[in-house]
């Protein structure tokens, strides 16, 4: 497919892969006389492998965390399996957080993930830190919660803080699906201070700015106390699609900082804005969507099918055709504006190249970029790292392999595309490693469906083992 030049289309051999997918995190904190971390891991269930041999299916994982100072010694270190049964662990994932005592100084800590039932499904995290102690007052870290409760007296944990059992949030993005910001951190030393009340502000601001988003603003006085605990929330429901910053700061009587933290975060909010009847307040005088052509706008929103939201997606494929061209244009604004808050013009601009670029290298005599298999993926996660072109391989339909490193969260994806009817040009989804999309465990059958017509699709024997010259299975596990 000639289109495909402008890639680098490298083949990849590599001595491992790794399947687990994990989020991990630490948090700096002081209780008494000690400093302590706490780190916080997330394992998705779905990322690990079945214990064939066993009743119950059972998932589990073997960790080893150790911290090292600066003369490479060991200061900490845990070592320890958690098993959960498959269902939970489909369900839920894996929630670890552990507590390590430590000393003022610098550090590295090193993580270890080891799937228990397969020895090639492992992954690593290293990341260096530094813990002080300040003669004046100070914050630990911001900790992010997904929820917490009061803890009963017959039943405190540990690992709880503040009389509070708290459920890390091991993410700084926060998608439709989030409702609120909770969050925990603590002050320190506050009582060295000449004053018994200090004032202590809660408020979120839009990232690079300034500007306080909308009334996200809280403002109380505290006591002067040597520890003081703050466990809060914003509601996120009317707070739109952007980049911010929660902030955290403490004052004086004399309205003077005495100490400061952020943490920054992702919002993707898309309830309000994208309800047909709530278009006509979109102000678009003077705004980019004023000077597109009529005869471009059904064309520009149709482009957007492979980001929409599913909200988005039932108003383009169902409502667009049908409404003026001012509704059309209040409705591109609005999608962008969500995006891209600060400057909706941009995102606009950098997407229309893609979408320019997708059907360059995908359209086919019947069907636009972004209509195609590909085009969608290329416009929703961005060029592949690798690709892995097979046109001509024996016994397989000509195939491509896609291989990203990195997409959001998630690491080590990969797709496969074929050509079933040799004659279109264009490839479909056959597979991919990556949640949420098109999940094939016969994909190999289908590959090679024409060498093998008469095979069941509840054959789970791999087709193409045996067959000369066959090489997708090494190079959808090797990219």
């Amino acid at each position: 497919m000639n289109k495909l030049l402008v890639f680098i289309i490298v083949f990849l051999v590599s001595p491992f892969h790794c399947q687990i997918e994990a989020l991990f995190d630490l948090k700096k904190f002081h209780s008494n006389a000690n400093n302590y971390i706490e780190t916080y891991l997330y394992i998705y269930g779905n990322t690990l492998t079945e214990n064939e041999d066993s009743t119950f299916n059972e998932k589990g994982v073997e960790i080893l965390q150790y911290i090292e100072n600066e003369e490479k010694e060991i200061v900490a270190h845990k070592k320890y399996i958690i098993k959960e049964n498959s269902d939970y662990v489909e369900k839920e994932g894996i929630m670890d957080l552990q507590r390590f005592p430590i000393p003022v100084g610098d550090y590295n800590i090193y993580v270890e993930i080891n799937d228990i039932n397969s020895s090639k499904n492992s992954e690593k995290y290293h990341q260096e830190f530094s813990l002080t102690e300040p003669n004046s007052p100070y914050f630990s870290d911001i900790e992010l919660l997904d929820s917490y409760w009061k803890e009963k007296e017959n039943k405190k944990s540990e690992l709880s803080k503040s009389g509070f059992h708290m459920i890390p949030l091991v993410t700084s993005y926060f998608g439709a699906e989030f409702e609120k910001i909770a969050y925990y951190l603590e002050i320190y030393k506050m009582n060295l201070v000449d004053s018994t009340e200090l004032l202590l502000k809660q408020f979120i601001k839009i990232s690079g700015t300034n500007r306080i988003a909308g009334q996200y603003n809280k403002i109380k006085k505290i006591p002067a106390m040597s520890i003081y605990p703050v466990l809060n929330s914003f509601d996120l429901n009317n707070l739109p699609t952007g980049n911010y910053e929660l902030c955290i700061q403490l004052i004086n009587k004399k309205n003077e900082l005495l100490y400061e933290s952020t943490l920054d975060f992702q919002r993707t909010n898309l309830k309000n804005s994208m309800r047909i009847d709530r278009l006509n307040a979109v102000q678009i005088n003077n705004t980019f969507v004023s000077k597109i052509p009529n005869d471009s706008l059904l064309y520009l929103i149709n482009s957007l099918s492979p980001i929409a939201s599913r909200l988005e997606l039932d108003i383009i494929d169902k409502k667009v055709s049908n409404i003026n061209d001012t509704l059309k244009r209040q409705f591109l604004y609005s999608f962008w504006l969500n995006r891209q808050p600060e400057n909706p013009e941009l995102g606009w601009i950098k997407y229309n190249s893609e979408v320019i670029k997708s059907d360059q290298l995908f359209s086919t005599k019947v069907r636009r970029g972004y209509q195609t298999d590909m085009g969608r993926i290329y416009l929703k996660y961005g060029p592949p790292n690798t690709i892995t072109n097979r046109p001509n391989e024996p016994s397989a339909y000509p195939y491509q392999i896609w291989h990203y490193y990195k997409i959001g969260k998630f690491n080590n994806k990969r797709f496969i595309f074929y050509m079933p009817d040799l004659g279109s040009n264009e490839y479909t989804t056959l597979h991919s490693t990556l949640q949420g999309e098109y999940f094939n465990r016969n994909w190999k059958t289908d590959l090679h469906r024409r060498n093998t017509p008469g095979r069941s699709v509840d054959n789970t024997q791999n087709p193409n083992d045996n067959q000369w010259g066959s090489n997708s299975n090494d190079f959808f596990i090797n990219p």
